[in-house]
């Protein structure tokens, strides 16, 4: 066995470079000082000064026999695969069944999410609920001159935390609304607390003016309280014309005119109103220096009174309130340069309150048209005259001019 499989692995081995040709056993002891010599001519050839290798015992090996049958020449077509195992096909590796283990953290995560939404919402509602800090802070209040006062207490203070139908108003200090700058004192009781404040009277609203048809002779004169019916304000009112200039160009020549006005009160309020002017060639009587006003319903008579008798004409004014700011301001727009309108079966001398939307109609009366009205001589005895519109159904009064 050992010559066989020791002469087959001589032949196979290649020459690498250090060994000529054959690999014995006698070879492989010796030193070979000239790597160039064939192994066999050292063999034979004698060498000083060393001393002789003893012979080398062979060793018995058990080469397999595919050692014998080697290939020196490589081959790397099978290079990456795994060589067959000598025990057989490889099993399949088992795959192992997924954990449970990362869904039961992601059910948990989802809980806990759930778990904090409520939390957050319960927490939003219970803030929510809770009641605020009880405030009421007193208004700066403000009372027109003249008006009435006012009782609800949302007028006069501002509630939080607490409901102002739970509070009561004390307003009984507040006397007299007529005097303006006038201040009182007001107070408000929520449960033990009160809460005090004031209120002053103020004077925001213009006065309002009730105008007459003013007649006067060619190069005469006129003041713009000629045109003045009433004036009702909280305070006394004083007058002027727009422009004054054109007024007294007016006065040159017959005709009738519409003349602008300022009616102002003593709070600095003021309206503009369009009175009425006829400039006559006739001789005008006498002036009259009080008034009596006598009115019902939408119509006002206001007789001129001298010496104490009505001895002049008389001017009649109806007053049409409109309720829409459009409809008054078409209507005025197309009949204010008009000496005579009609409206509701109403005819005279046209004249507008801008501040209150109201069309005064005018119309001039004698004496006698009064009585044919009437169907009867009227008194002219101030007196008597008045108490007979008042048997009639008016309330009369008596105005200066």
């Amino acid at each position: 066995m050992y010559d066989k499989g020791l002469d087959s692995m001589n032949n196979s081995v290649p020459n690498n470079g250090n060994n000529n040709e054959g690999l014995n056993p006698i070879s492989l002891g010796s030193v070979n000082s000239n790597p160039t010599q064939p192994i066999e001519n050292l063999n034979n050839s004698p060498v000083e000064n060393i001393d002789p290798v003893p012979p080398v015992e062979p060793v018995q090996y058990d080469v397999p026999e595919s050692i014998n049958n080697f290939n020196p020449t490589p081959v790397f077509n099978d290079i990456g695969t795994v060589p067959p195992s000598n025990q057989g096909e490889i099993p399949p590796i088992e795959q192992k069944p997924k954990k449970k283990q990362n869904k039961l953290i992601f059910v948990l995560i989802i809980v806990l999410l759930i778990a904090a939404v409520g939390v957050g919402v319960y927490i939003f509602l219970s803030l929510s609920n809770k009641p605020g800090a009880v405030q009421v802070i007193p208004k700066d209040v403000e009372i027109e001159a003249g008006s009435e006062v006012s009782t609800n207490i949302q007028d006069y203070a501002t509630f939080t935390g607490v409901n102002s139908a739970n509070c009561s108003l004390d307003v009984s200090n507040i006397t007299d609304t007529s005097v303006v700058g006038a201040q009182y004192a007001f107070n408000i009781t929520c449960g033990a607390n009160t809460y005090n404040g004031t209120a002053v009277v103020v004077d925001n609203e213009a006065p309002v003016v009730v105008l007459k048809e003013v007649l006067v002779q060619v190069g005469g004169s006129v003041s713009p309280q000629d045109f003045i019916d009433t004036c009702t304000d909280a305070s006394e009112c004083s007058y002027a014309f727009s422009d004054e200039e054109t007024v007294n160009g007016y006065l040159q020549s017959a005709g009738n005119y519409h003349v602008e006005l300022i009616a102002r009160d003593e709070a600095g309020n003021e309206v503009s109103v369009t009175g009425t002017m006829i400039v006559t060639l006739d001789e005008i009587p006498v002036t009259p220096s009080l008034y009596l006003s006598c009115a019902m319903n939408n119509e006002t008579i206001n007789f001129g009174i001298v010496d104490n008798h009505f001895a002049s004409d008389a001017s009649r004014v109806y007053a049409f309130t409109f309720d829409s700011i459009n409809e008054y301001n078409t209507f005025k727009a197309s009949n204010e340069n008009k000496s005579q309108i009609a409206y509701e079966n109403i005819v005279g001398q046209p004249s507008f309150d801008d501040q209150t939307q109201t069309l005064y109609l005018t119309q001039t009366l004698s004496k006698a048209q009064l009585d044919q009205e009437e169907g009867r001589s009227l008194p002219t005895a101030y007196g008597e005259l008045r108490a007979y519109y008042v048997n009639n159904g008016y309330q009369c009064s008596l105005q200066r001019p």
